[in-house]
């Protein structure tokens, strides 16, 4: 089923593209990142990343109206440093991997605001919970190459990220800061 799901999609994004003139760009790996950071114990930053996602966009400046983006986790893919707090993410009060092993997120707008400065908005699913998001990306046309740079910050609580006893602010901050610096390729 899933695998229909991600054919569907690619599919549409695909017409999506060619029907605008615009580009399909996807994924380039090793110079592309999606991280998190928060504050555990009130005082204790730290940072996680995934090494595993998929990006994809028909990104065309001249025609922005039409353009989307498609963002998919492969939540099993957590690594924080500590193999602790790894195991710990995945099981289900944090990710719950198990059953809902993938996060994904899909723009249904995006407006210019300057020179490569964008706002996004869309839907972003974690745990079949889903929550709708507008933040700005700054997104550069190089040679052959797409580059996706931002930030958002989520409350975890929302996606009901840390049950329990770690519902607590003081063991983990609720507010989740996301960055991503991706490179995209036709």
């Amino acid at each position: 089923m899933l695998v229909k799901i991600k054919y569907s999609l690619a599919l549409m994004l695909t017409f999506l593209a060619f029907a605008s003139g615009a580009k399909e760009y996807s994924k380039v790996t090793g110079d592309s990142y999606i991280q998190f950071s928060g504050v555990q114990n009130k005082k204790t930053a730290f940072t996680g990343h995934f090494k595993e996602f998929m990006v994809t966009t028909n990104f065309d400046a001249s025609n922005i109206s039409n353009t989307q983006i498609y963002v998919e986790i492969n939540l099993d893919s957590v690594e924080s440093g500590s193999s602790k707090r790894d195991s710990m993410l995945k099981k289900e009060n944090w990710f719950d991997v198990e059953n809902t092993p993938r996060s994904y997120f899909k723009s249904d707008t995006v407006e210019a605001i300057s020179d490569n400065i964008y706002q996004v908005s869309g839907e972003l699913k974690i745990k079949g919970i889903s929550n709708r998001y507008s933040f700005k990306i700054k997104i550069r046309e190089l040679v052959d190459l797409l580059r996706l740079e931002g930030k958002l910050t989520i409350n975890r609580l929302d996606f009901d990220l840390g049950l329990g006893s770690w519902k607590n602010p003081d063991w983990v901050r609720h507010e989740v800061e996301v960055e991503f610096d991706v490179a995209l390729k036709p």
